[in-house]
C-alpha cells in the first residue's frame, strides 16, 4: 500500500513539474534572434513556452539541457536553412525545431544566419 502511495506521488509531482517549465534563457543572457522577433526576448520565449511540448521520451529519461538551433532570416524576415547545431537526445531537438517553423521575424533589410537556444528543464 505504501508503494502505491508513493508512485501516485511521484506521477502527480510529475505532471505539476511538466507544467512549470521554462524554455527561456538564463537571466541576462543576450539572444540577438530576439530583435527580429516582434515583442522582443520576452515575447519570443512566451511563444516558445506557449508553443512547445517536452518530449515523452526526454522527460521519461530525464533529459534536460540546451538546444541550440541555426536559421537564416532573410531581408524581408523570411526563415529559411533550418539547422540543429547542438541537442540534447530524447526528441528535444526536434520539437525546438518545430516551434521554430512556426515563428516569424521581422525583416531587417538584409539577410543573415542567427542562432538560437531553447533550455530544456524538468
Amino acid at each position: 500500500m505504501n508503494k502505491i502511495i508513493v508512485v501516485l506521488a511521484f506521477m502527480i509531482l510529475g505532471v505539476i513539474s511538466a507544467k512549470a517549465q521554462n524554455y527561456g534563457p538564463p537571466e541576462g543572457k543576450v539572444v540577438p534572434i530576439a530583435d527580429l522577433y516582434e515583442g522582443g526576448k520576452v515575447a519570443m520565449y512566451k511563444f516558445i513556452n506557449d508553443h512547445i511540448n517536452y518530449p515523452v521520451n526526454a522527460k521519461r529519461n530525464r533529459i534536460q539541457g540546451e538546444v541550440v538551433l541555426s536559421v537564416n532570416i532573410g531581408a524581408d524576415g523570411k526563415a529559411t536553412n533550418y539547422e540543429v547545431v547542438k541537442n540534447v537526445n530524447g526528441g528535444c531537438g526536434e520539437e525546438a525545431l518545430r516551434v521554430l517553423k512556426l515563428m516569424k521575424f521581422k525583416g531587417q533589410g538584409y539577410s543573415s544566419r542567427q542562432n538560437m537556444s531553447v533550455y530544456f528543464r524538468l
